[in-house]
């Protein structure tokens, strides 16, 4: 078994999941083509993945709870970068929390105080969409269609999401309206009914 692989792998991904910079998004996509070309177990490769993300963001959350402001506030290197950051941090969790655990670092979550469980189930949502997104890409297509994807930003992997609960949606909707019709409730006209002879029904009414 290649463990060195999927100790690597654990590592890059945990630093990812905590928002740190390091080329956590390359080792998913490196990890994803090395599954199809059937050097790794796919199975293990999302199983590591996504507790590796787990672990990362809630120390991410924990870094951004007890150091995260004095981290991006304070002068020196990028700090432009830096309180852009906490700028639209400031923006994004007065109005949609959930939706900003998500979509930002985890430490900015602990930044600005979010509800733990509503932390976790927003890095639940995050790595489910980012590993499945990478791995899933670069295990079926390659690696050149994850890169060029993964590129694209969040706003892409939000789009996907919602066009695949929009669509889930509309399949479970369907599938109630149509139950009832198919189980032959009253109203609904079933094979070898009266309503399904109107010529017989009319002759049998003749004197």
């Amino acid at each position: 078994m290649p463990l060195t692989e999927y100790i690597v792998l654990f590592a890059l991904v945990a630093i990812l999941g905590a928002g740190l910079p390091g080329p956590g998004d390359a080792s998913l996509i490196a990890a994803g083509t090395l599954a199809g070309e059937g050097r790794l177990n796919v199975g293990i490769v999302l199983a590591v993945s996504m507790a590796a993300w787990m672990l990362g963001s809630v120390a991410g959350y924990e870094i951004g709870v007890r150091k995260g402001r004095w981290l991006l506030d304070h002068p020196g290197r990028l700090e432009k970068s830096r309180l852009k950051l906490l700028a639209k941090g400031d923006r994004a969790f007065g109005r949609h929390t959930f939706a900003a655990s998500v979509t930002m670092p985890a430490f900015v979550s602990g930044i600005f105080r979010v509800r733990f469980r509503v932390f976790v189930l927003g890095a639940l949502v995050a790595g489910v969409g980012w590993i499945g997104m990478y791995v899933g890409l670069s295990y079926f297509l390659g690696a050149e269609v994850a890169y060029r994807i993964g590129n694209a930003g969040t706003r892409v992997l939000l789009g996907v999401l919602v066009i695949v609960a929009i669509g889930l949606g509309i399949r479970t909707a369907y599938s109630r309206w149509r139950a009832p019709r198919d189980n032959g409730q009253p109203g609904a006209h079933t094979p070898g009914s009266a309503a399904s002879r109107p010529d017989e029904t009319a002759s049998c009414s003749e004197p």
